[in-house]
This record gives structure tokens, sequence and C-alpha cells, in this order.
């Protein structure tokens, strides 16, 4: 009999601990299917994650370090000010040294991070192997400098570039050659991603405005010696030299040529405007043109941005700081536009965004390039950039 009690006893503890157990479950489901308040938005509590992949090591460490010092200022802005749909924002930031296996590894930490969205993107040769990683983590990826075809070419509906691409620069290096009277154009490239991509358009663009393509060379990365170019690019009989590589490498080819008794005109692309290229050129440099990004020196409200930065960060922003401050506005302004966080309906946001920010009005193409150029003409005057107007 007090067997028969003990189990009968048992028995009706596990039905209880049963009951209770299934009651909890249910009023979890309740509220994960039906929140108060019709949405499924996570606590205010909770910060959005930006997950930042640039270069923080390397020769073109500069650059990223000036990007994610413009986000950062961005988001410390945003989150003063109430933050997105309640919730600040927060940075995650890993290394891609501008180069691909980085990237990838980058890319990877990024995702296990758990990152909301990604923006950076500095070298397109390290952006486009981290571009499919985050396409099938389904991870919106904001793109502020690197500039390829060759990324939009990838066909990722996610991803979107938001510095001007080199069909852009072609038509301001045309529109710059035109105003000189050139004739023959010598382009040199590096052989990556970027640097090729931008030679390969100019050699189509140019000839259309009967502008004679002298001579392509290829120079290798870190190549202390370029006088086989520089004699090359003589023999060719150029009249103008464009340079399509990094500023890192850039400095060094623009005072070979000089050095060499090359008069003509020298131009450099997007991936060369830095103020360093002139520290490095010194008096080679002097008459040198930049199809550039906006700097923010001439751009409109730019003297409040550059006073912000120097106060928070003890130096001066840098050629790219202006489009890395645009996409973090640019990102909060389609998740308040979708009033949610979820991939698609941000990514529908920012296709149709038409936000007009330091860098210039933002729109995008369908294929999810930028709409209008945003370059401009630079030329080294005096040891510091001017701005050219082409008459």
């Amino acid at each position: 009999m007090r067997k028969t009690s003990i189990r009968l006893l048992a028995l009706l503890l596990v039905v209880l601990l049963a009951t209770v157990a299934f009651a909890g479950c249910a009023k979890v489901d309740d509220k994960a299917t039906n929140p108060p308040d019709g949405t499924t938005q996570e606590p205010s509590s909770e910060a959005i994650t930006v997950g930042v992949m640039v270069p923080t090591s390397g020769t073109e460490a500069y650059y990223g370090k000036d990007m994610l010092q413009s986000y950062q200022l961005a988001v410390d802005e945003i989150n003063a000010a109430g933050g997105v749909l309640g919730r600040n924002l927060t940075l995650y930031q890993a290394d891609d040294g501008c180069n691909a296996d980085m990237s990838s590894t980058a890319a990877t930490k990024l995702i296990s991070h758990g990152c909301d969205f990604i923006v950076g993107g500095y070298c397109s040769g390290a952006t486009v192997p981290a571009m499919q990683l985050f396409y099938d983590a389904g991870l919106l990826m904001l793109i502020s400098a690197a500039n390829s075809t060759n990324i939009t070419a990838q066909g990722l509906n996610q991803s979107f570039m938001f510095n001007s691409p080199g069909t852009h620069a072609a038509v301001t290096l045309t529109d710059l050659c035109k105003s000189l009277g050139t004739k023959k154009v010598a382009l040199i490239h590096q052989g990556d991603d970027y640097t090729q991509n931008l030679s390969d358009i100019c050699e189509d663009a140019l000839p259309d405005a009967g502008i004679e393509i002298a001579t392509i060379q290829v120079m290798e990365k870190s190549a202390a010696d370029v006088s086989a170019i520089v004699t090359a690019v003589r023999s060719s009989g150029a009249d103008f030299v464009y340079w399509c590589g990094y500023h890192s490498d850039g400095s060094n080819v623009i005072k070979q040529l000089r050095a060499g008794g090359y008069e003509g005109n020298i131009a450099v692309g997007d991936g060369s405007a830095s103020v360093d290229l002139i520290t490095a050129c010194d008096e080679a440099g002097e008459g040198v043109y930049v199809t550039s990004p906006p700097f923010v020196e001439f751009a409109e409200g730019g003297d409040v941005f550059v006073a912000d930065y120097k106060a928070k960060f003890n130096m001066d922003p840098g050629t790219y700081a202006t489009l890395a401050y645009d996409t973090i506005y640019v990102l909060k302004a389609a998740i308040e536009k979708a009033g949610t966080i979820e991939m698609e309906p941000v990514r529908d946001a920012v296709q149709a965004i038409d936000y007009r920010g330091l860098s210039g009005l933002i729109k995008f193409t369908e294929d999810r390039e930028l709409a209008e150029s945003n370059f401009i003409i630079l030329k080294i005057e005096g040891g510091e950039f001017k701005l050219v107007t082409l008459e």
C-alpha cells in the first residue's frame, strides 16, 4: 500500500512539472509570435552592430583608419541624438589588410560576431572576395570606397557602392585631358582589381574622345626601380600620364618620371588621392592632377565636419572621410524608412535612397552603383591640393 502511494505521488509530481514546463514554453512562444506592439523588433537596450571591414595594417592602413574614425564620428552623433529606432549603433571592426586572403578571414570574423550590417571596403581586391560571404550570410554591405566595376559585376543585390566607379573617373579624366589639349595618354596600373579595372575603362573611353592610348605599363607592387616604365613612357610620345594605382607606389613613379626627364602632364586616380602623396612626392608632385573623391575641405559644411573630426581624433580627416561618414547616415535613414533591421526591407530602402550628404547626392542605379559622379579634380600647387574648375 505504501509503495502504491509513493508511485502515485511520484506520478503526480511528474505531471505537475510537465504542466509548468509546458505553460512556460507556451508563454515564451506567444511572446515570440505575437509581441504586444505587433512588431518583431529586439528590445531597445540591444545595440545595432555595424561590422567594419577596412585595412588597419599594411600600406593602406591610413585610409582604413580614416574610414573607421569617420564611421565612429557619425555613430557617436547618431547615438547622442537618440539612436536609430530607439537603439544605439555600435561598431565592430575587422582588418582586411587590403589583401584578399585577409579579407576572407575578416569577413568570417564579422559574420561570426553576429553583425547586423557591414560597411567598409577600401581596396577592391580585398572587397570582392568578402562580398559572397556576406551575401551568403544575408548581410547588407555598404561599400564606402572600393569602386572597381568588378564589384557590381558580381550581381549581389545587397551590396552598394558609394564611391564613383571607374567609369565616372574616365569621364573626369577625359574632360581634364580635353581642357589641356592632350593628344596621347600613357596608362600605368598594377594588375589588381582596382588599378587594372580603372586602366581598362580608360583604355576603352579615351579613344572615343579622340585621345590616343600611347602605352599601357604594369608596375609590380612596391618595385623600387621603375626606370623601364619611364623609358617606355618617354618613347611612346605620351604627353599625359595617368597613374591608376595607390599613393604608396604612385609617389615613386612620379619622382622617377620627373627625374628621368618626362615633362608632360601627370594625373593620378582616386586611389592616390591622399595628402601623403604630396609629402612623398615633394617637389616632383608640383602640378600633378588628381581625379579625386569629394574632399571634405571642399564640401559644403565641410568646415564643421573637419572641426569635429579634429576635436575627436586630434588629426585631419582624409580622402574617404565624407563617403564613410555619409555611409552611416544612409544606413540610418534606410533603417528608419524600413522600420526594422531586417536585411531585405533595409536593402530596398537603400536602393530607393535619395540623400544629399557631405559627399554630394547619393542615389543608386539598378546595379547599385552611384548614379551621379562625385569626382572632383585637384591639383598640387604650393605643397597643397587646390580645386580645379575646368572651363
